[in-house]
């Protein structure tokens, strides 16, 4: 059995579908398309003209609407003449909905970024024509091409925090490009993505905000200019299940209220929902494409039957590790002293607080969280964006200092500022952040920011060194070659695996993944997770896993702590946190996954 069907053993291992899959496709049929466009509008146009078959074998017929976008015959290299995309032709219309999904490296933002006629340094444009609105975009320039982005297109980049002027506040975000820049309409724009409209939020600055904030801010302001086209470039990645489900919605709604067409960029097929048809991109190449429930239910590329393989499903329960069977709680170990756990725990977190701001404007984040995670252990924190969780992994890093209670580990009480640590400590507990862009350093190449920590932290010589920074970035699934490129170089995926092999790299004994997955194709997830079971096995390596996937959480770890505005709901066994959820606040995160799938939720669930 390979790595992805192991790590996945509910999924099928022939070419059929899994159920969330399922659930999916039979949603996406019963939905109609756009006004006055069918399902299925959008074509893949190829170079020489035929007409291109989909997966259920119905020609992809012409629709109404006039053509919005037309890609033809695109081809962009990169250094050396490599083919990024690789005579890439696809026509979306007016109202439309279309759907591209691939793994990192694929050419996706590349083919979004095209679209507002940019590249990135290095790549060129060898062949191929690209139109939208009746302009050609590559001829573009000055002013023109300012007006193009402005007003013609609006994109939403994979990064958030790109997306957002770092010193203007949340309301100056809205107002900036708004042609009705009301105080109403700044708050009913906060209320279509599920954020504060009170008059302190809107005073925030970007850098005050979560990763799931930032995202869900950046979506508004992209929308504020009223454009023709909407390119989104992994709009979900990093949100919970509810906020998810409100952006999703609200893309919805901009799409049909306003005729818009809609290319949404993603490697999460849950969200592909949405969509009127699907595109698959694989090496800079459009492999498959067609109406969203006929290629779901029976793809005809194999490259598409592994991406369904390969997503993973909530409804598993994951089997724990030797070192972590016995160490399952189901209660927080508040007080070690009256009830000894069955082995000392390698992280101990003891009524955890935490706050932000000075003075009136401070404000408590999180209070009273406290967990264990034993040797060979992964326990997830669970919770909406704003609950706290982030805050709780710095706390464990020292990079905030705690305003109440304890970190332990192996049974000594850590310093609670980084500062105060020594470079061991330092070293036995690493950090996969959620912003990869913002924790690499642009001017280090891939290679000399994973020499880094093997040099000072490890004590390896140039040659042992250069030979395990190669061996680290085999393990994440990149190139040896990328070690001589900078973060800028690279797509949000391959960024994201660099952050990962650079934790690895200490050799930690506790890794602390910030939604480590979120910008990750199925493939590659499933590659990463299987690589964190075998360390968890081999090494006794204790994880805090920090997710909203409910499918990696099954997959990935062995209890969970469900939080909510800073609290502790519950906490227990994956397996009985998904299936018998006690907290309503639980439940409720559990039906928004479900919708989002497409699966019709229970209407109760029985409490433990």
């Amino acid at each position: 059995m390979n790595k992805t069907t192991r790590l996945h053993p509910a999924l099928p291992t022939q070419p059929s579908v899994g159920p969330a899959i399922e659930s999916l496709a039979a949603a996406a049929a019963e939905t109609d398309g756009p006004k006055g466009v069918p399902a299925g509008g959008a074509e893949v146009v190829p170079a020489d003209g035929p007409e291109v078959m989909p997966a259920d074998g119905a020609k992809v017929m012409p629709t109404d609407g006039p053509v919005l976008v037309e890609v033809s015959g695109l081809t962009i290299t990169g250094p050396g003449g490599k083919p990024i995309l690789d005579d890439v032709s696809l026509r979306v219309h007016r109202g439309e909905r279309v759907c591209v999904v691939g793994e990192s490296g694929s050419g996706k933002t590349t083919l979004a970024l095209a679209l507002l006629g940019a590249l990135r340094p290095g790549l060129t444009v060898t062949a191929g024509r690209i139109e939208v609105d009746g302009q050609d975009v590559l001829s573009l320039r000055g002013a023109a091409l300012r007006r193009h982005r402005r007003r013609v297109v609006s994109y939403l980049p994979q990064d958030p925090a790109t997306a957002l002027t770092a010193t203007l506040r949340v309301r100056g975000q809205l107002t900036e490009l708004s042609a009705t820049p009301s105080a109403e309409e700044v708050a009913r724009r906060l209320a279509e993505v599920a954020l504060p409209a009170d008059a302190a939020f809107q005073r925030r600055f970007p850098h005050q905000l979560s990763g799931g904030q930032q995202q869900r801010l950046a979506l508004a302001r992209s929308t504020s200019a009223m454009p023709g086209l909407l390119v989104f470039d992994e709009p979900t990645t990093g949100l919970d299940a509810h906020a998810q489900r409100a952006v999703m919605q609200q893309i919805d709604g901009l799409t049909d209220a306003r005729d818009l067409a809609l290319l949404l960029i993603t490697h999460d097929l849950s969200v592909a929902g949405t969509a009127d048809r699907l595109v698959v991109m694989h090496q800079g190449r459009i492999v498959e494409q067609g109406p969203l429930p006929g290629t779901l239910k029976n793809p005809s590329a194999a490259y598409t039957r592994e991406l369904i393989r390969a997503t993973p499903t909530p409804t598993l329960t994951p089997t724990p590790t030797p070192e972590a069977a016995t160490a399952t709680t189901t209660e927080p170990a508040t007080d070690p002293g009256t009830a000894p756990a069955p082995s000392a725990p390698l992280l101990r977190v003891t009524e955890l607080g935490a706050a932000h701001g000075r003075g009136r404007g401070r404000r408590e984040v999180v209070s009273g969280i406290s967990f264990d995670v034993h040797r060979g252990e992964s326990v997830a924190l669970l919770g909406i964006s704003g609950s706290g969780k982030s805050t709780i992994a710095r706390c464990l890093t020292g990079a905030h200092v705690p305003s109440a209670g304890t970190v332990s580990l192996d049974g000594d009480v850590l310093p609670a500022a980084l500062r105060a640590r020594s470079p061991e400590l330092r070293r036995r507990i690493q950090l996969v952040p959620q912003d990869s862009s913002g924790s690499l350093n642009p001017r280090r190449t891939v290679g000399s920011t994973l020499l880094r920590p093997l040099r000072h932290l490890l004590g390896l010589d140039a040659e042992a060194a250069d030979g395990r920074m190669r061996e680290l970035l085999t393990q994440v699934e990149l190139d040896p070659a990328l070690a001589a490129r900078y973060p800028r170089e690279l797509s949000g995926g391959q960024r994201q695996r660099v952050s990962i092999a650079r934790a690895l790299s200490a050799g930690p004994d506790v890794l602390i993944c910030d939604e480590m997955t979120s910008s990750l194709d199925v493939r590659v997830q499933a590659a990463i997770l299987d690589l964190l079971a075998g360390l968890r096995r081999e090494l006794g390596l204790g994880v805090v896993l920090i997710t909203h996937d409910l499918g990696v959480l099954a997959s990935a770890a062995d209890r969970t702590v469900v939080l909510h505005e800073g609290l502790t709901c519950e906490q227990g066994p994956v397996g009985e946190v998904l299936s018998a959820p006690r907290h309503p606040w639980t439940r409720s995160l559990l039906a928004a996954a479900a919708e989002a799938r497409g699966e019709r939720p229970e209407p109760t669930v029985a409490a433990r």
